[in-house]
């Protein structure tokens, strides 16, 4: 339709005057869009579904110019106020409070003192905490406490990619790692999961919070075994099919949490072929869950294999993988694109999850303390800005070809002297002459190594360290502690200095570079 020409200009019938009015509307969003961008100064990219600003990749030793630090002060918590109404938020996600089974309609074994395999019986008990038409996914522990960590972050992010609820894991308390009668920690005593849940829009809940147990307590005896109380789930394996040992990874977090499990292997069709043998991905996974991909999965010519730790009761059918509560033995080797994803950019699971799974107020204070008594200051004294080092020892004897001279195989302590001098003058440079960190001269070392002497060799570098109060932590707040706060102050160093090929120099590399604005060395 053509324009009207009057007196007062141009007038253009209803049509037109939509069509004008839209591409004002989106001229004006672009050119707003572009200024933001500019400003910000921030490089964004797309990760799976969701854009994200792009960090510094841990592929070469540079740093992120104008990426916004969260805080160059190390005293800064890492916690913030959680609106009360999303810390309830997991009541919408559960019945109530803990219960002893976790299911509708759960099946434990009853058996008398004498022998349970030939006269145990599945007794159905009706108690339920997991909404009926909500789902849900797990998994168990698989090494140590990064390890474990990572497992969590990939747990999560499979939540997110196949719109489940995950339940995380507690940290099992190994002894062969912590010393004899470690506790299990639930995942929420350590990771702020409100906060975490809040920043990326998905709930994520805690086994604490869906089944009782013995959280938090010290090691005992019947944690890790069988009880007549285990509750029957079928879980998917994926290193039943894709290992080359060809059974599930059996792991003690079941029996923890009273669990019986029997696993199916998943189908082959979840190798990521891309990658190699061995490996699946996220999309894989996801379509595994998904009501198409179960039934493909479940009605395969060729039945997939199964496995249990227990044998079941003669009358007792063999119980497919869970649809509601979905779990897996194993998350660890899960990628999106690319192999060993935690070291390249982008990092999909870290940007999604990892960046923003911070510690709870607790451990924070915690470490708060300790690094005050350190630097020998009062309770109302700042720490100062300082360089953290991990040195990893411990286990990485195993990679020695002289195992009669371990410490030709760890770098010395002058090698992680030059990169504090390096890390030091790129602090200076980033932030400038007049800034708290042109001259950060302190340096806090954090360490496996058990040996005195190379302990009073740190002392003689002029640097600090929380192993003289390793015992009194782990007596005071527990054997996971010491660990735990060495992560928390590994991640409030301005800058970073790690050990190659230790993924908890990896994550501490990762927290600096997104929460400091820090530069960084492995």
């Amino acid at each position: 339709m053509l324009p009207v020409h009057t007196k007062q200009g141009v007038v253009f019938h209803k049509p037109r005057r939509r069509v004008v009015a839209v591409a004002i509307l989106l001229f004006v969003f672009l050119l707003t869009l572009s200024l933001s961008s500019r400003r910000s100064g921030h490089e964004s990219v797309q990760v799976g579904e969701m854009l994200v600003d792009k960090p510094p990749s841990l592929d070469k030793p540079s740093h992120s110019e104008g990426f916004k630090p969260t805080s160059s002060d190390p005293n800064r918590p890492t916690t913030i106020p959680t609106p009360q109404a999303f810390a309830l938020d997991k009541l919408h996600f559960l019945n109530g409070k803990p219960t002893g089974a976790f299911r509708g309609r759960s099946y434990v074994r009853r058996s008398t003192p004498s022998t349970w395999i030939l006269n145990s019986e599945l007794v159905s008990l009706k108690k339920d905490n997991l909404k009926p038409d909500l789902k849900y996914v797990t998994t168990w522990n698989y090494a140590g406490m990064t390890n474990d960590v990572m497992v969590l972050m990939n747990l999560i992010y499979l939540g997110m990619h196949s719109n489940r609820t995950p339940i995380l894991f507690p940290l099992a308390g190994s002894e062969d790692h912590l010393g004899r009668g470690p506790e299990t920690l639930g995942a929420g005593n350590v990771f702020d999961l409100p906060r975490l849940s809040q920043a990326i829009g998905h709930q994520v809940l805690d086994w604490q919070d869906v089944k009782r147990g013995r959280y938090n307590l010290p090691w005992g005896g019947e944690d890790y075994n069988a009880h007549d109380d285990d509750e029957l789930v079928g879980c998917w394996s994926i290193y039943q099919t894709l290992s080359a040992e060809k059974k599930p990874l059996d792991r003690e977090m079941p029996h923890f949490l009273h669990l019986d499990v029997q696993y199916t292997g998943v189908p082959l069709s979840v190798e990521f072929t891309k990658l190699g043998t061995g490996q699946t991905s996220f999309k894989l996974l996801s379509h595994l869950l998904s009501s198409t991909g179960r039934s493909e999965a479940l009605s395969a010519q060729l039945p997939l294999p199964t496995w249990g730790k227990r044998p079941l009761p003669p009358t007792t059918p063999f119980p497919e993988p869970d649809d509601q509560l979905a779990c897996f033995d194993n998350l660890y080797w899960v990628w999106s694109e690319e192999y060993w994803e935690w070291e390249k950019y982008p990092s999909p699971t870290w940007h999604a999850v990892g960046v923003h799974m911070h510690f709870t107020k607790e451990v924070d204070e915690i470490a708060s303390k300790y690094l005050r008594m350190v630097f020998g200051l009062k309770e109302d004294e700042q720490v100062p800005p300082f360089i953290s080092i991990h040195a990893r020892h411990g286990d990485f004897k195993n990679l020695c070809q002289n195992s009669k001279d371990l410490t030709s195989c760890y770098p010395p302590l002058m090698e992680f002297s030059r990169h504090v001098q390096d890390v030091a003058a790129e602090l200076s440079r980033i932030n400038g002459p007049d800034s708290p960190l042109a001259k950060v001269t302190e340096v806090v070392v954090t360490s496996d190594e058990s040996d005195p002497e190379w302990w009073k060799e740190v002392e003689r570098m002029g640097w600090r360290h929380l192993k003289s109060y390793e015992s009194e932590i782990a007596q005071r707040y527990g054997k996971w502690y010491p660990t735990i706060l060495d992560s928390v102050v590994q991640s409030r160093g301005a800058g970073f200095i790690g050990t190659k090929l230790s993924t908890m120099s990896i994550i501490a590399a990762r927290r600096v570079i997104d929460w400091n604005n820090g530069p960084w060395r492995l």
